[in-house]
């Protein structure tokens, strides 16, 4: 048999108290079960703990010096306790998000204001760059928070559904196209197109969806800002092929959009460090993105 930390605590609080009943009080458990306890460490220890009389229980020297350890032991607890506290608090003050553009500008500001309206006092830090990047920085703890597209599986790495968004065409207003309903690779053949970076699976896919239909992708540029697309397009340099959410984006009133045909979803998603703890905080912000996301989804439908 060993010692467990609940024959602890009963010789503890029995030394400290002078009472098996006061102890059994202090515990939520019957005297018999105290007085079990006691008995199963004296068993262990071989130490004769406390001395019983009818007028009550007395200390025994060997009880005396194994209490001053315990203590010693308790206050080592109560210090651990303490730094668990301190390194909670720490984590709950601060919060880094990594996203893409579209995120940045079109759902994040709306979503750490939702916050910081319940958590003033959290500090914040956005760190806007391409997918890979945040993938990297999820997986090796660099952020708290990712948001983009994934691979499946992502190695260290555990993720959350996000609203889906369909692959739109964006196009100048009065351009020859924008007379269509929708529009496939085999329409836009022969336009100068700017889009996502090649290694974005986004990127990959509209152009997988050119090459089954035997279209020409005539590549002009590309571009990891959904918001500079839609102005290079807005300027009459080319059309462009990106998701909803990235051309809703500041600027898209100077242009025209049309759902892509075969039709595309982009699918982001939240991502975190694989198994790592999620603050009050963080799960408010979380909460905020999906209800802006929803919004932002039914103005989309609505277009």
């Amino acid at each position: 048999m060993k010692i467990n930390l609940r024959q602890i605590e009963a010789f503890r609080l029995v030394f400290q108290t002078g009472s098996m009943t006061t102890a059994a009080r202090l515990m939520s458990i019957t005297q018999p079960a105290v007085s079990r306890l006691i008995r199963d460490l004296e068993e262990t220890t071989e130490l004769a703990l406390f001395k019983r009389s009818g007028s009550g229980i007395s200390a025994s020297p060997d009880a005396i010096s194994f209490f001053n350890e315990v203590e010693r032991s308790f206050l080592g607890l109560q210090h651990l306790e303490q730094t668990a506290t301190a390194i909670r608090q720490q984590r709950e003050k601060f919060i880094h998000v990594a996203a893409t553009g579209a995120f940045a500008y079109q759902c994040l500001p709306h979503a750490l204001m939702k916050m910081r309206e319940k958590y003033p006092g959290v500090r914040t830090k956005l760190t806007v760059t391409r997918s890979s990047e945040i993938l990297d920085m999820v997986s090796t703890r660099r952020c708290d928070l990712g948001i983009t597209a994934t691979p499946p599986n992502p190695a260290g790495i555990d993720f959350e559904d996000l609203p889906t968004f369909p692959i739109v065409c964006v196009l100048p207003r009065g351009h020859r196209l924008s007379t269509r309903s929708s529009l496939s690779p085999r329409d836009m053949a022969g336009e100068s197109i700017f889009c996502p970076p090649e290694n974005t699976r986004l990127h990959q896919e509209i152009a997988r969806s050119f090459e089954l239909a035997g279209a020409p992708f005539n590549i002009a540029g590309e571009c990891t800002l959904g918001i500079s697309i839609c102005e290079i397009v807005a300027l009459g340099a080319g059309i462009s092929i990106l998701d909803s959410l990235s051309a809703r984006g500041t600027g898209h009133e100077k242009v025209v959009t049309r759902p892509f045909e075969p039709r595309l979803e982009w699918e982001p998603k939240l991502l975190y460090p694989a198994g790592s703890p999620r603050s009050k905080p963080l799960t408010t912000l979380t909460r905020a993105i999906h209800s802006r996301l929803d919004e932002i989804g039914n103005l989309v439908h609505a277009d």
